[in-house]
């Protein structure tokens, strides 16, 4: 009976151990994820999905929506730069890219060609100045960046020609309203005019929404690119949002949209969901709803294998930390045993400190208390220069002697390094049932769950 408790408790002193290398493993791995915000995987697996490598498109359109920016950080304070949010919901995702696709449908009635010439001219334009940049003064690629800038000039003007246009109109019909205030004719021309102002205007803003958001990706530290880029947008999409109620079809509207984004596999996939929707749900009313449940389900899949690639990352930085922390410690899993097998005193004062841990941290587990729980302990880790400490570092030489030493170090400190890259919440579920194990043989009368004293 002796015998079995001496191991448990050896079992739960280890366990103790690997719990504690573990949650300094993974507040090393937290540090590193924030410092290199590495949680941006969101951000580039938005930009994936939308198919905006560049941040200048949709995925940009998307975080300056106000239901995204309202949970970006310092979203509110124009003198920080706004950190974007590490989570979003689906709900939210589907929500703002519906309200984002549906200005654009609207848009499309109407100026859609023009708006996809500019946008496309946008592109172009980019794609001249980045290779002009590669090779400075080459004559024929200068020569590219002022035709791509002639094509978006043309582009921005065909849209400014027609906004005129449209403000001459308007100011004509405005003049003809009130010479004859109760002519019903003269009154719907007005209105019409007015509609066709603000149609174009939508188009205009929301082109210069794309020129502040290839801005601001230029110059990301740039708060003022990257409010512009919000308030522009705001304005198209406003505009736009006036006209939904005269779309009979929402979701017609919506693909005649999405047949001006860019080819490639976000626009397939939404044109797709689009057919999916219109056979799921016939009653048109119904529809927009049906498609923003689609966009939903289609986010959390996506979302899914970008927490895959972020759990893959933690896994090989984890498995280079516990190499760092358990070889610096000398965590050795075999001189740990074999230690805590001959030292009564040292045991029972670690398994005190996992009952401890385990007692306080029922919920959940957490870094400070556990640490706290160890702080006083002479943990059984460490290199010692003492050739009479069982943790001491050996200088190398050929001899068998050393070669066996050597064998069994790299085996013990091997199993602790796979030990530790389980993780702290394995750890602590472990030593929680390795505890109740103890505690439910206690034998009857016997108060302290402490490891017996040598002489017992």
């Amino acid at each position: 009976m002796l015998l079995g408790s001496n191991i448990l408790e050896v079992g739960i002193a280890v366990i103790f151990v690997y719990l504690l290398l573990s949650l300094v493993c993974t507040a090393l791995n937290e540090g590193i994820a924030s410092l290199i915000d590495k949680r941006g995987n969101l951000v580039e697996g938005i930009k994936n999905l939308l198919n905006d490598p560049k941040f200048t498109g949709l995925a940009q359109q998307l975080y300056n929506h106000g239901l995204i920016g309202g949970i970006s950080q310092y979203a509110s304070d124009p003198s920080k730069r706004t950190r974007l949010p590490s989570y979003m919901s689906g709900e939210s995702f589907s929500l703002a890219l519906l309200d984002i696709l549906s200005a654009r449908g609207i848009i499309a009635g109407k100026y859609g060609d023009l708006l996809a010439n500019a946008e496309a001219a946008d592109d172009a334009y980019e794609e001249a100045l980045e290779a002009a940049a590669v090779t400075p003064g080459d004559p024929q690629r200068v020569a590219a960046v002022t035709q791509a800038k002639d094509a978006l000039d043309r582009a921005r003007v065909a849209l400014e020609a027609i906004a005129e246009k449209a403000k001459v109109a308007y100011g004509q019909a405005v003049q003809a309203a009130k010479t004859a205030p109760d002519d019903m004719a003269l009154v719907k021309a007005e209105a019409e005019a007015r509609h066709e102002i603000d149609s174009i205007s939508a188009a205009l803003k929301m082109l210069d929404a794309r020129h502040a958001a290839i801005a601001s990706a230029k110059n990301p530290k740039e708060v003022k690119l990257l409010l512009t880029a919000d308030a522009t947008l705001k304005e198209a999409l406003a505009f736009a949002r006036d006209f939904a109620t005269e779309y009979p079809d929402p979701l017609g509207n919506i693909q005649e949209g999405l047949k001006r984004l860019p080819e490639g596999h976000t626009k397939e996939t939404l044109l797709v969901l689009v057919d999916k929707t219109r056979r799921e749900v016939t009653a048109i009313e119904h529809q927009a709803e049906a498609f923003r449940k689609n966009l939903e389900d289609w986010f959390n899949k996506t979302m899914e294998r970008v927490g895959g690639w972020y759990k893959r990352w933690t896994q090989r930085v984890l498995l280079c930390l516990a190499t760092l922390v358990v070889v610096a410690s000398n965590a050795d899993t075999v001189m740990l045993i074999e230690r805590l097998s001959k030292d009564n005193v040292l045991r029972a004062s670690i398994v005190a400190a996992a009952e401890d841990t385990v007692k306080t941290q029922a919920d959940a587990v957490s870094a400070d208390t556990a640490l706290k729980a160890a702080e006083n302990l002479k943990l059984p880790v460490g290199w010692s220069l003492d050739p009479y400490d069982s943790g001491y570092f050996r200088p190398p030489e050929l001899s068998w002697k050393y070669t066996g030493w050597a064998f069994y170090k790299i085996f013990g400190l091997l199993i602790s390094i796979l030990a530790v890259t389980l993780g702290a919440p394995f750890w602590f579920d472990t030593l929680s049932k390795f505890v109740n194990l103890r505690s439910a043989g206690t034998p009857p009368g016997e108060s302290s769950k402490s490891a017996p004293q040598s002489g017992r």
